[in-house]
Order: structure tokens, then sequence, then C-alpha cells
């Protein structure tokens, strides 16, 4: 409010808000320049912690001591033990106590540094971190050091817990530290995390196995008077379990679901299983609880322990209910039911909503049994009917998203796919499943099933594009590259290479791009394909000329496309080739030709619905039409090309968009205008680390406005 005095004015405000305009005397308009995504609400991320905590009272006050130094310092604790020794436990039940004291929340993120599984790459936890804080995920940068340097900056000042689960070593938790005081860190890990603690700061808290009369507390808290009944059969018990939280809790559960039982029988149960183990039984930190697990796995029926075991081949971290179908081979009525019971057994874990996992040592245990008790090849085929399942699922999400772009997704396993009602809802499936892609697409190559490794990255590669994981894709087909190789399929090669292309176009290697589109015309020759042979000219002719080239060269690859394209009646392909020659028309001064060949693509576009390029053709005929002289419609023409991208979530383009846009309201005398569209590409370019940044920055001073 403002309040006036003899002295003069007071401008203050009161309350909370996204935007405060303060200003004196205001005269003309007032604009309002805004980041393209909202910051987040408070995130509550903790998983649900153990039930009948025990024990732990020295490192719970350890840890107090150490938040109370939050106040000067990022607090790191570095909780280190075997595994089941209660890492997790004890990171969960004083985070939970301490969670009202981190006012702005609490985030979560698992690496599986040492789970059988695929393991979390720094560069993917920060996307998760990321996303829980609501960054859009065109927002988030490609390179590990722009992701790291966005999440500092958002914790700038703020006051998050941060649990980091199942950390390999320093190197993978140490891009994901806050550099404020005020936030503070959990850290577990079956490593010491020496470098942590030297470098970083870290205060090491070591856990090992529970004090007998703890144990037995535990167990009385599942238990109950069961466990006084006979005091020296629960010590056996307790012993058998190795002491280990995570056993004993499986034990614990193993009884509840006998209530007639006494403890006795347990014991003996584990005394024989105990006789079967292998030469690691009197060495290996888990050979108790292998134990304790087969005795849980052995009650089940047959068709609950092959779904158990089978689940543990799954080839990523996490799975849906149809991706355990397919692994299994079961209806997903089955799936589900299986699902829940293994479920109540504690021997899965779900995640949130249809998403489940293992728990690392009981996903080492259901691969031990696979091989164990599973047919010879049994677990193979699961795996490989789960790759072909993602392989097919993806490509049904591409075609959702990007309908004009030919899939191979292979062979039908028979198993049901997902459906996708919008666009929205497959790039939100393809997110949750993208490492398990990645994981997919490698075990299928390794397991020698070329034809899938292959198909993969060859169907859903705009998905990687448009959410800009450029490292993945590029890596991927690379991978497809072996694989078509290995197979000798002339057609799988050359379409790898040609997204290969792609992404490293995207990437910045124009001359491994240049590289990658020829090796692909060269593949085709054996196949024939136009639809291959027309796109891989036309890149081939826009890296060109983006290198450089002015020699015709790039001119007469588009115009060989357009050849094709047309010969095949390959719509879409014309456009692009069309758009790209009015690209190359606009460059070199001649504006009318490139409203011309413009014009012709985007009626083309038009007739075959395809909104998004559309879209991003009005950008070329935008920038055509203000060399003619005709800004104002040039304006108009950006605005609706804006729209289209904004409905469909790609940033990059509307940034383009806006930079057009801004040259446009230059071009009419409007400064001000220009200058809003400029800052608004700005500030994605900046997010970005992109380097186009700078020539908008001095596109901005150039108007007589600050960036």
């Amino acid at each position: 409010m403002t309040s006036s005095d003899i002295g003069g004015t007071a401008n203050t405000f009161d309350g909370s808000a996204g935007t405060v305009v303060q200003a004196g005397v205001v005269q003309g308009d007032v604009h309002i320049n805004q980041r393209s995504w909202d910051p987040a609400p408070v995130p509550r991320q903790l998983p649900m912690g153990a039930t009948g905590f025990v024990d732990r009272t020295e490192h719970l006050k350890a840890l107090d001591t150490l938040f109370a130094s939050a106040q000067d310092s990022v607090a790191v604790a570095a909780l280190a033990g075997p595994p089941g020794v209660g890492k997790t436990a004890l990171a969960l039940h004083w985070a939970r106590g301490a969670r009202k004291h981190f006012t702005d929340g609490d985030l979560y993120v698992h690496l599986h540094g040492h789970t059988p599984g695929i393991r979390t790459e720094v560069s993917q936890a920060l996307g998760t971190l990321l996303r829980a804080l609501r960054v859009p995920p065109e927002h988030i940068p490609v390179d590990l050091d722009g992701r790291s340097a966005l999440y500092r900056s958002l914790l700038d000042g703020k006051r998050f817990l941060i649990l980091v689960e199942d950390a390999l070593n320093a190197d993978q938790v140490r891009p994901l530290l806050p550099a404020s005081p005020g936030n503070m860190v959990l850290v577990t890990s079956r490593s010491t995390l020496s470098g942590l603690i030297a470098r970083d700061g870290a205060r090491r808290f070591s856990l090992s196995v529970l004090p007998a009369a703890d144990s037995l507390s535990l167990l009385r808290h599942a238990l109950g008077p069961r466990v006084d009944t006979d005091p020296y059969l629960a010590r056996q018990l307790a012993e058998h379990c190795a002491h280990l939280p995570l056993a004993l809790r499986v034990a614990a559960e193993r009884l509840a679901d006998r209530p007639d039982s006494g403890l006795s029988d347990l014991v003996h149960e584990l005394d024989r299983e105990e006789s079967r183990l292998d030469a690691l039984s009197e060495e290996d930190e888990l050979s108790d609880l292998r134990a304790v697990m087969a005795a849980s796995y052995r009650i089940l029926d047959a068709e609950a322990a092959r779904f158990f075991r089978l689940l543990g081949l799954h080839p990523g971290p996490e799975f849906s209910t149809p991706a355990a179908a397919a692994l299994t081979g079961a209806a997903p009525t089955q799936a589900r039911r299986l699902l829940d019971r293994l479920t109540r057994a504690h021997l899965v874990e779900r995640v949130r909503g249809d998403r489940y996992r293992l728990h690392d040592l009981v996903r080492l245990y259901a691969v031990e049994q696979a091989r164990e008790d599973g047919e010879p090849g049994e677990g193979d085929r699961a795996v490989l009917r789960a790759a072909r399942w993602y392989t097919r699922a993806a490509a049904r999400a591409q075609r959702a998203e990007h309908p004009h772009f030919p899939t191979v997704e292979g062979e039908d396993e028979g198993s049901p796919l997902p459906e996708f009602a919008t666009a929205a809802e497959a790039r939100d499936w393809f997110e949750d499943e993208r490492a398990n892609l990645l994981t997919a697409q490698r075990t299928a190559f390794d397991l020698g099933d070329d034809g899938t490794a292959w198909r993969l990255p060859a169907s859903v590669y705009p998905l990687f594009e448009l959410h800009r994981h450029w490292h993945e894709w590029r890596d991927m087909h690379r991978l497809g590259v072996q694989a078509a190789q290995r197979a000798g399929d002339a057609f799988g090669l050359a379409r790898n290479r040609l997204g290969l292309g792609d992404a490293q176009w995207l990437l910045g290697d124009l001359d491994a791009a240049i590289a990658a589109y020829r090796a692909a015309l060269e593949a085709n020759t054996a196949t024939g394909d136009p639809w291959i042979e027309g796109f891989t000219q036309r890149q081939l002719g826009v890296v060109l000329w983006e290198h450089g080239q002015r020699d015709g060269a790039a001119e007469a690859h588009v115009g060989r496309a357009l050849e094709v394209f047309r010969s095949s009646r390959e719509r879409r392909g014309e456009a692009m080739a069309l758009l790209s020659l009015a690209d190359f028309a606009a460059d070199s001064g001649d504006p009318e030709r490139a409203l011309t060949d413009c014009a012709s693509a985007v009626d083309v576009f038009d007739r075959i619905g395809a909104d998004w390029s559309t879209a991003w053709a009005r950008c070329t005929l935008g920038r055509a039409l203000t060399d003619l002289g005709r800004a104002e419609e040039a304006v108009g023409v950006y605005r609706s090309a804006i729209a289209v991208f904004e409905e469909h979530g790609d940033e990059d383009s509307r940034a383009v968009a806006l930079i057009g846009m801004g040259g446009a309201l230059a071009a009419t005398g409007d400064p001000g205008r220009a200058g809003e569209a400029l800052r608004a590409a700005l500030d994605y370019l900046h997010d970005h680390g992109d380097p186009r940044a700078d020539e908008v920055a001095e596109r901005l001073r150039a108007l007589g406005s600050e960036p």
C-alpha cells in the first residue's frame, strides 16, 4: 500500500503474491514478464517409514546435533552399513520426525548403486529432482553441470531435506548436494563414501546389526506375546536373521500369516534351509537373510512362485501391472492378483499407483531362484517378452504424440498394450518408462535379440527429441546400429543411422551428423526405402547448410529429397523439404521465393492435419513476411504458431517463434513489445544454457533494452 505524509511517500507491501508491481506514477502500459513455469508446491516425497522402529538412539541424537549445524551450513549425513541393516529405516524415522523443520519440503531419490538392475545415472537423478520441483522437462538442461546448477539455484535460500538412497560412491552424490545453509541431506549407502566425508564435510553414521534385545523388541512389536512364550526360540530366530532389521521383519511377516504356528516351526524351517546354503553361507552378509527369504518363498504356490522369481528379472527398477503381465506371460487380471498377494507378503513393494518394485535384496533372491528353480531358458524368454512389450508400447506412445512418424515395433507378443487418449498421456507414460526402455534395449541386445534392439530406438526417437533426452537418444541409436549390423539388417541399420544423425545434429556435432547421414544413405541402397532416403537427404542438406556450405550441395540434397517424397506420395516429407528450401531462400535474401515455398509447405501440412509441423512452417512464413515489409501480418502468424507449441508443451519451438515475433514487432516500430517477446525467449534459453541466448541478448541491447 502507499501512504503519504509531509515527509514523502512510503511504498510497502504486506501478504504474499507471485508477482508484485510497485510504482509511483505510471504512464502508458504495464507489461509483466514471468517465467513460463510455476513454482512448485511444497513437495513431501519421503516414503513410508518402517513400523516398530527400535534402537539407534545414539544415531538419532547425533542426527539431531547435525541438524542444528544446518542453520550455518549444508548438513550431510552419510548412513553406511551392510544390506538389510536398517539404513533407510533410520533415515526415514529421523526424517519424518524432523520434516516439520524443513518448511520448503523434502525430496527423495533412489540411486540404485548396489541394485542388481540398472543404476540411476546422476543426470537422471537430477532430472527426477528437478521434475519434483515442478520444472517442466523442456526446461531441464541437457548436460549434468546445467542440471546441477539449476538444482542448486532452486534450493538457494530454502530449507529442504533431501534423502538420497543407495549411493554407490561420492561422485554419484556430489552433484545432488545443495550449496546454501538451511538444507540437509541424508545419504544411505553400503560403501563408506570416504570422498564425501573428506571433501564435502559429510558426517558418517556407521550402522551394524541390532543388539539381541532390540532384535527381540522388533519381533515383539510385530508378533506380540508369542515372542515371550519361548525366549530361547525367539533368540534363535533373531540369530537366524543375523539381527538384520529387514530379515527380522520378513520373518515376523512370515509368522503373522500363520497365527496358529509357534516360533519353533519357523526356527526349524530355517534350520533346514541353512543346510542348503552355498559356499557363501559362512562368509556372505546375505546368508541368513537368504534363508529367511527361502522360508517365505517356499510357501508360495507354483503360480505365485514362478511369478515372483520372474519379477526379479525385470529389466528396469520399477514396473507396472501390464509390464509384469508381459514379463511373466500372465493375463493382466492374474498379474494384478499376484502382485497384490506378493505385496501383502512384503516381497513386492508398491511405489505409487500402479508402479511396483522389489527391494534390492529381495530382487537378488528372486534372481537366484529363477536360476535354480526356473526351466532352462525361461528367464531369458521372459526378459525378451518384456523387451518386446516395451518396444510395442513405446511405439504406441510415439504414434499418439507424432502420428506421422512410421514405427517398426516388431512382432506382437499378445500382451495388452497401454491406451493413450491424448498426446499428454503418452508423454507422461514415456517419462515413467524411459529408464525401462533404455534397459530393455540393452537387455535385448545382450541376449541376442537384435531385432528388438534396433527397432526400439528406430520407433520412438521423436519422444526422446521432444523431451530433450538427447544423450540417451544418441546412445540408443549407437546400440541400435550395432544390433542391426550384427543382424545384417540393412533397413534397421539405415533407420538407426538416420536417427543417430538427428541426435548428433541437435547435440551440435555437425561433422558426426553428416557422417551418420551419409552412412544411412549407403545402408539404404540395399533397401531402397523412400522415407529413409527422403529424410536423410533432407537432413543432410540442412546440416550442410548450417555447416556453412553454400556451394549448391545443400540445395541439391533437399531437392533430391523433394523428388523422392513426391514420387512416393510422402506428403509430410514433401512439406518438410519445401520448408527447408524456404529457409535457404530466406537466408539467401530471397524472401519472395521463401514465401512461395513456405506457403506450399503450410498447405500440405494443413491437408494432412499436421498441426505442429504447420506451426513450425509458420515461423519461416513469419520471417519471409517480415523481410517483405509485411511485419504486422507476420506478428499474427507467429502468434498462431506459439499457441500450437504451447498446446504441445514444446518450449524450445516456442522460444524460436518468440524470437521471430520479436523481430517482427521491432519492424513494426514497437520496441517495447519486441523486447517482451525476446525476454520471454531469453528466459528459456538461459534456463537451458543455450548458446542462442547471447544472440538474443545482443538483439535486446540493440533495441535499447537490457537483457
